[in-house]
């Protein structure tokens, strides 16, 4: 039987070869997970709900439906954007140069836009006063609303760039390296330890024996490796 999942849309690439390795069927709903909590909260019950914020889904495990939230993945956020920004390395400067357009996710309803205001607080301790100029520069361009399809790029991001609505992302390096490679004259950025900030995905099941076996199944070394494969990393069960 397949299983109705809601799942951030940052995991689209990973979640169905997670699925397959395990054998799972899954009828996916992909969304900025903040819109998609909103959803669970108003009475939407899928079987399962992967977040990119543990926070999210510990909201959905209160619900008398759901299980405990458990660390499902993590991920890195990077700089990416046109070449000629990029290419004396410095990611603090780029995102000041008031010449390029940065575009975020949108915080609250995606918590892309909220790791990137993170980014942006740890960049006072640099720069004082940058933490309010970067939150006036930034556009949130993506993950305000949830998508009725996929745009034909593949990508929302990817699509940014390829209509010259932005030069510069910071968002998730799984996203980084998707984009990257679909449009050309693109570089993609690491953050230097100062400024990283490092995203930490977690899963609740509803609480029936389907969807507590799936969620396992996702967390098996097999998922595991096929998500390392896409460019995510093991949790950190310690910090759980």
């Amino acid at each position: 039987m397949t299983l109705p999942v809601f799942a951030a849309g940052s995991l689209r690439k990973a979640l169905p070869s997670m699925a397959e390795a395990m054998g799972l069927s899954l009828d996916v709903r992909f969304g900025p997970a903040g819109l998609l909590r909103g959803l669970i909260e108003d009475g939407a019950r899928p079987g399962l709900f992967l977040s990119a914020s543990m926070a999210h889904a510990r909201a959905v495990a209160l619900l008398d439906d759901y299980g405990e939230a458990v660390p499902l993945l993590e991920n890195r956020l990077c700089l990416f954007g046109r070449e000629e920004i990029l290419d004396d390395g410095d990611a603090l400067r780029a995102m000041l140069d008031p010449d390029s357009r940065l575009g975020t996710s949108t915080p609250g309803a995606d918590p892309g836009g909220d790791y990137a205001f993170a980014v942006f607080d740890r960049a006072e301790t640099l720069h004082p006063g940058s933490r309010d100029m970067l939150r006036d520069r930034a556009h949130a361009m993506v993950g305000g609303d949830l998508p009725d399809d996929i745009p034909p790029s593949g990508s929302p991001v990817a699509a940014l760039f390829q209509t010259g609505k932005v030069d510069l992302f910071l968002g998730y390096r799984t996203t980084a390296v998707d984009v990257t490679a679909r449009c050309p004259g693109l570089a993609l950025l690491e953050l230097p330890p100062e400024l990283a900030v490092r995203p930490r995905y977690g899963g609740v099941a509803r609480n029936t024996d389907q969807a507590r076996a799936a969620l396992d199944g996702l967390r098996s070394p097999e998922a595991l490796k096929a998500a390392m494969a896409c460019g995510f990393h093991p949790p950190r069960e310690a910090l759980a």
